[in-house]
């Protein structure tokens, strides 16, 4: 029987590995004590630190090294957008039904979106991002709306060599052009517009707020142009269901 290939990254689950040294007996750790913990060698243990220090995930103090709250904000993703999935289903389901359109929910990962659940219309012309897929944050509404939450040197930390490739003449062309539209669109507190990526669509998006006041999630409310109305009803609708299912984060 053939055996079947490791496509594992051995570099990848030896930064793992060290981010799992740590816990309530190891608060601090030496590059020494590190390198233990992982069996390698200390030259080959600081490449890896070092990595995980300039990425935001260690932090150092003489010569003590301790997990970054990175670390946390991978974990509180991943526990917001598995409560976003249970508690939006329902509300997005019974917002598709009142509308007829497409409900979609996202979350951000970086300069990226990730949808995380779709209530899918029936209608003709739908639209339709199947769950998983993700799309530039500064050409979507949902990701406009989860930009806008995000203080100006986070934005500075995650554009920094973006390349803006623009599929649509109405998008930002650059961090300094996207600036001005987020400070509009957490004013305004919803993001309706025509697709930059999708020719015909309309969408209407609103944050999800913890009740920390954190933006976990986005929505919207999806269709084509010549069937779905930006208007102060379909606004409305959006604006209240993001509150029903924020009011249950």
């Amino acid at each position: 029987m053939a055996k079947e290939p490791d496509y594992r990254s051995n570099s990848l689950l030896r930064g793992l590995s060290i981010l799992e040294c740590f816990d309530h007996r190891h608060a601090e750790m030496t590059l020494t004590e590190i390198a233990e913990a992982i069996s390698v060698t200390s030259s080959a243990a600081y490449r890896f630190v070092v990595t995980l220090e300039r990425e935001g995930y260690l932090s150092r103090q003489d010569n003590r090294y301790r997990l970054a709250p990175r670390v946390m904000d991978l974990g509180y993703r991943y526990l917001a957008s598995l409560d976003v999935y249970d508690v939006a289903r329902l509300p997005a389901d019974a917002l598709r039904d009142a509308t007829g359109f497409t409900v979609h929910v996202a979350v951000l990962e970086g300069t990226d979106i990730v949808y995380v659940y779709r209530a899918l219309s029936d209608r003709s012309m739908v639209s339709n991002v199947p769950v998983g897929s993700r799309l530039p944050a500064f050409s979507t509404t949902m990701g406009r709306v989860l930009l806008s939450d995000l203080p100006e040197a986070e934005l500075d930390r995650r554009f920094e060599g973006y390349a803006f490739e623009r599929m649509s003449p109405s998008a930002p062309r650059s961090l300094a052009e996207l600036k001005p539209l987020l400070r509009a669109d957490r004013a305004r507190g919803y993001v309706a517009q025509s697709s930059h990526l999708a020719t015909g669509t309309v969408s209407i998006a609103a944050p999800l707020v913890s009740r920390h006041g954190r933006y976990i999630a986005a929505m919207n409310l999806s269709g084509h142009e010549v069937q779905m109305i930006v208007d102060q009803d379909n606004v409305a609708r959006v604006l209240s269901t993001a509150r029903e299912i924020s009011a249950l984060l």
